[in-house]
Order: structure tokens, then sequence, then C-alpha cells
């Protein structure tokens, strides 16, 4: 009978530690993955909501830039019609009673027109809201546009208002003739300076932060418009529109002084 006995194989032996150096690596390699998914996500929602909390503030600023404009837009309004009812006076045009025309001017007072600061306080007060943004060029930029607001609101509103009043209470103008020796084409000029300068501005911050038209109508509930003339050839239109205004009105104005009794016969009655 033969028997086969198995013999063992003497040049082979278990490989017992290169097996547990593979499951390490295995185990490290998932752990690393394990890591680096928990961390990767957090970090990718972190930045996505970093961008998303940018691109909402940047929109809260230029909106709010949007409606400064319109605002300085109804100023420069309220100025040229009491251009206009100027000249109508003075060229004896004047539809209503002349006793009233002293009353129509005095309304055209800009005083009436303000701006919102909530947004402008949260831009200048809160460092967090500079570092959400992230772009100095953007900061830089919108500081330049809440200077300039600053600068409309003193140089245009309260100086214009100050030309017919001393106080709050109390005329400067007392008399149409007051009335009518004011100049409000300066006022027009320097304020279509500071306006289209803004619009030029926030522009820039658009193209700065990626904003598109679409996406301020999204944000707010109308569409904003914006002039897209050229800052200057605007401001020479304007100024040559001032200065021909102006030698009409001078003219007017000598006529009206040698005249105004024939031409508005109750101001004989001493009515101011």
């Amino acid at each position: 009978m033969n028997v086969k006995v198995r013999m063992p194989k003497f040049g082979k032996k278990p490989n017992v530690k290169r097996s547990w150096i593979k499951e390490l690596l295995l185990t490290i390699l998932a752990t690393s993955i394990s890591i680096v998914l928990t961390f990767g996500t957090a970090y990718y929602l972190e930045y996505h909501q970093k961008m998303n909390s940018r691109r909402q503030m940047a929109m809260m600023i230029i909106h709010d830039i949007d409606l400064s404009i319109k605002q300085m837009e109804k100023v420069d309004s309220i100025l040229r019609e009491f251009d206009d009812i100027q000249l109508e006076i003075l060229q004896g045009k004047y539809s209503g009673p002349i006793i009233m025309a002293k009353a129509d001017l005095i309304k055209r007072d800009p005083i009436q027109i303000k701006f919102a600061e909530t947004t402008e306080r949260i831009f200048t007060s809160n460092v967090d809201t500079w570092s959400t943004i992230g772009k100095a060029d953007f900061i830089d930029n919108v500081s330049r546009c809440y200077i300039d607001r600053a600068e409309f609101r003193k140089a245009v509103i309260e100086a214009f208002h100050k030309e017919l009043f001393l106080n709050d209470s109390e005329l400067k103008a007392d008399d149409l003739d007051s009335l009518l020796n004011i100049d409000p084409g300066f006022f027009v000029v320097y304020a279509s300076t500071i306006i289209n300068n803004m619009k030029a501005a926030n522009e820039l911050n658009k193209q700065i932060m990626g904003v598109s038209d679409k996406d301020l109508e999204k944000f707010s509930t109308r569409i904003v418009g914006f002039d897209k003339e050229e800052p200057d050839s605007l401001e020479k239109a304007v100024s040559a529109e001032y200065i021909q205004r102006m030698i009409t009105k001078e003219a007017a104005m000598e006529n009206y002084l040698k005249n105004k009794d024939t031409m508005y016969p109750d101001m004989r009655s001493g009515s101011k």
C-alpha cells in the first residue's frame, strides 16, 4: 500500500508582515478620505456661504447707491422747476396769480429730499462687512460714493436751502425780487457733476463684484435704469445750457425791472 505524505515547503514562509502593512495602509487611506470628505465638505459649504453673503452685501450697497442717485435726480428736478418759474415770471409768462409766485418758488426747496443712511452706517461702522466683501477696490469705490453723497447734501441741498432761509423758519429771500435773484443754475451744474460721477462709480461697483442689472432686478422690486451717457459730455452740455440760460435770464431781469408794474399790475398793491 502506497501512502503519500505531504511534506512542508521550507522555501516559502507566510508573509504576515506584508499583510499587516497593507491593512494599515488601507486603514490610513480610508481615514484620510473620511477626514478630507468631512472637512472638505464643511469648507465648501462655508466658502459657498461666504460668497453668497459677499454677493448679497454687495447688491445691498449697490442698490442703496442707486436709490441715492434717484433722490439726487429729484433734487435736480426741483432746482430746474425753480429756474423755470423764475424765467416765466421775468418774461411775463407766469400763468398763475402773481401774488402766488413767491410761495410757488419757496416750495421748491430741496431740503425735503432725504437719503436713507442705514446701509451706509453698516458699511462704514462694521469691520466685519469689509471682511465679508473682501474686495479692496470695491470698498474704496463705495467709500467715495458715500463721500460724494455727503458733499451733495451739503453743497447742493443745504446750500440752496440757505439761499431761501436764514434758519428753518425765517425767510432770507423775503420778497419776490430777492427770490428772482437767486441763481439755481449753479446748483444744477454742480448737482449734475456729482450725479454722473456717482452713476459711473456704481457701474464700476457692479463690474468689480460681477453684479448684473438682472441680479439687481431680482434683489429689488423694480428695474433700475442708468444714464449711459458719458459723465464728461453730459457735464459740458449742462454747463453750456446754464450759460445760455444765464444770458437769457439777465436780459429778462433787465426787462422785468423796467416793466414789472406793467407786466404784473397786481404788484402795485404792495403784495409780496
